[in-house]
């Protein structure tokens, strides 16, 4: 293998990398997230594997310092080794939970600035695919280096099986939160979104059906005391199963409601198909939310990661529209 192939590799593998953690996103829980989540891991240890012949390179690269793209290089190589020290770290248990930024989201930051960072070094030294490239002793070079790490996989999640224990960890790679306590949730939200001061006595949400709108105040909202215990598993990389309360979604729209809206005091929005286990929360655990955790109402959608989790909702609006019809991820 030479420098050269180990460079090519490198720039699909980073990407590819990013691209994967970026589906693990989009998965709340069930089966689909396995795969992804072992092609993640398996892309990210096979740029570690290739650390060896990219060594090489780098240690010419830096040699001459009037190279164009010498500081993209040095950047390059400390994003990605933040983003593959944070992951490992995650996998086997060392969260942060608690601080003001966790191993994970540490990851996710490294992750997309790796992939810019790549972009940026690939146009500055462009690597151009070769015949050679597609060689018999090329194909075997590339199936050694993900047979490698493949294994490599297998060995670190085992080990963080091992660290970690049974139950902590789930497909999507949070690790359940060291107290089951309310209190011990983060208070967190999605991007730039601040915690609004809303008054739970004169709060009012407002539901959109056909046209028609009305009006419901906490209190009705309350009183129905629909439950629903469902894990709340957020993108910081940890997760929380409690029992929230408050009023099904379904009882406010109606049947045959196919797509809702759901819109928070501060703008944030999620579409989503409306299911019977939609709740507007007021309480968890028994006691009234408070306003880190979306008071007066939160959304609650069991099966979906958090940030379709609406914290101090407005409105509900029925849309004939399909549910899908929107970013697959908050652009805000």
């Amino acid at each position: 293998m030479t420098g050269r192939w180990a460079n090519l590799a490198l720039a699909v593998l980073v990407p590819t990398a990013t691209a994967s953690g970026f589906l693990m996103f989009l998965f709340g829980s069930g089966s689909p997230v396995w795969p992804v989540a072992v092609f993640h891991g398996a892309a990210a240890l096979a740029i570690i594997v290739l650390v060896p012949w990219k060594r090489r390179v780098v240690q010419r690269g830096l040699a001459r310092v009037t190279r164009p793209g010498r500081a993209t290089s040095v950047a390059l190589i400390w994003v990605v080794l933040v983003a593959l020290s944070s992951g490992l770290a995650h996998v086997v248990g060392l969260s942060l939970q608690g601080t003001s930024i966790t191993t994970m989201q540490l990851h996710v930051t490294a992750g997309i600035l790796a992939t810019v960072v790549t972009v940026v070094h690939t146009r500055q030294r462009p690597v151009r695919v070769r015949r050679v490239d597609q060689s018999r002793r090329a194909l075997l070079s590339a199936g050694l280096v993900l047979g490698v790490a493949g294994v490599a996989t297998a060995v670190v999640q085992g080990i963080g099986y091992i660290a970690t224990g049974s139950g902590t960890r789930r497909a999507t790679g949070s690790l359940r939160l060291a107290s089951s306590r309310v209190d011990a949730i983060p208070s967190t939200s999605w991007l730039f979104d601040a915690v609004p001061a809303l008054d739970a006595e004169a709060y009012r949400l407002t539901t959109t059906v056909a046209g028609a709108t009305r009006t419901w105040s906490r209190t009705e909202l309350a009183a129905f005391h629909d439950e629903v215990t469902a894990v709340l598993d957020c993108t910081g990389g940890w997760w929380t199963e409690q029992t929230w309360s408050g009023m099904r979604v379904a009882r406010l729209v109606g049947s045959g409601v196919t797509t809702i809206v759901v819109t928070s005091d501060t703008g944030y929005q999620r579409r989503l198909p409306l299911t019977q286990d939609l709740l507007l929360a007021t309480a968890v655990g028994g006691s009234p939310l408070d306003a880190g955790h979306g008071a007066p109402v939160r959304l609650v959608v069991p099966g979906r990661r958090g940030y379709h989790w609406v914290k101090w909702v407005t409105s509900v609006e029925v849309e004939t529209s399909p549910w899908w019809l929107e970013p697959p991820l908050p652009l805000r």
